[in-house]
C-alpha cells in the first residue's frame, strides 16, 4: 500500500514544475541585453536618384542633390557609422582637391563633403565620395557634430537595381563567383 506521504509527493511532482520545489533553487532568468538605440540622425544617399535625405529622430529635415561615384569610381553601398570629421580637408589622393566639411564613413577614405563642382550635383561625377553643395555640407557637418557621430548612420543605397544590389560579375566564362563549380 502507498503511504499518504508518497502519494502527495507524487502528485506534487506532477502538478508543480521542478523549479518550484523548495529543495531545488530556481535558476535566475537570463539577462537580456537592452536593444541598441536607433540612430538619431540618418543620412540616406540614393545612388540611383542622386539624392540625399537627412532624417533626425524620424523626421525628414533635408533633401539635397548629390554626386556619387562616376563609373569606375564606385561609392560603396551599405550602412556605415561616421568615424572622423574634418572642417577643412584636402584630398591626399586627388591633387589636394578641397573637401570642405568632410564626414568620413569608410576606412578607404569615402566621405560626405562639400564640392565646388555644383553643376555636377544630381549625377554621378565623384571619385567615390558623396559630394554636396558647400552650404549644405556645412549644415550637415554642424548637425552631425551636434547629434554626435555615434548617433549617426550613413546609409548608401542604389546601384544597377533600385534595391541597392548589383548584378554579379562574371569572373570567368560561365562562373558567377564560383556558384556553378
Amino acid at each position: 500500500m502507498v503511504s499518504r506521504r508518497h502519494l502527495l509527493a507524487g502528485l506534487a511532482a506532477i502538478l508543480v514544475p521542478a523549479t518550484a520545489h523548495a529543495s531545488t533553487p530556481a535558476k535566475p532568468a537570463a539577462k537580456k541585453k537592452p536593444p541598441k538605440p536607433e540612430p538619431r540622425l540618418v543620412i540616406t544617399i540614393n545612388k540611383v536618384s542622386q539624392k540625399m535625405t537627412v532624417t533626425l529622430d524620424g523626421d525628414t529635415v533635408y533633401k539635397w542633390p548629390v554626386s556619387t561615384g562616376a563609373p569606375g569610381y564606385e561609392t560603396p553601398s551599405g550602412t556605415f557609422r561616421p568615424f572622423r570629421m574634418e572642417k577643412e580637408h584636402y584630398s591626399n589622393e586627388w591633387d589636394d582637391a578641397p573637401m570642405p566639411h568632410s564626414i568620413f564613413f569608410t576606412a578607404g577614405g569615402h566621405a560626405v563633403h562639400g564640392s565646388y563642382h555644383v553643376k555636377s550635383l544630381g549625377r554621378r561625377a565623384s571619385h567615390g565620395c558623396v559630394r554636396l553643395h558647400p552650404d549644405n555640407a556645412a549644415k550637415l557637418f554642424a548637425l552631425v557634430k551636434k547629434t554626435g557621430m555615434s548617433n549617426t548612420r550613413v546609409v548608401v543605397k542604389g546601384g544597377v537595381f533600385a534595391d541597392g544590389g548589383t548584378a554579379p560579375r562574371k569572373t570567368r566564362k560561365g562562373d558567377f563567383f564560383g556558384l556553378f563549380d
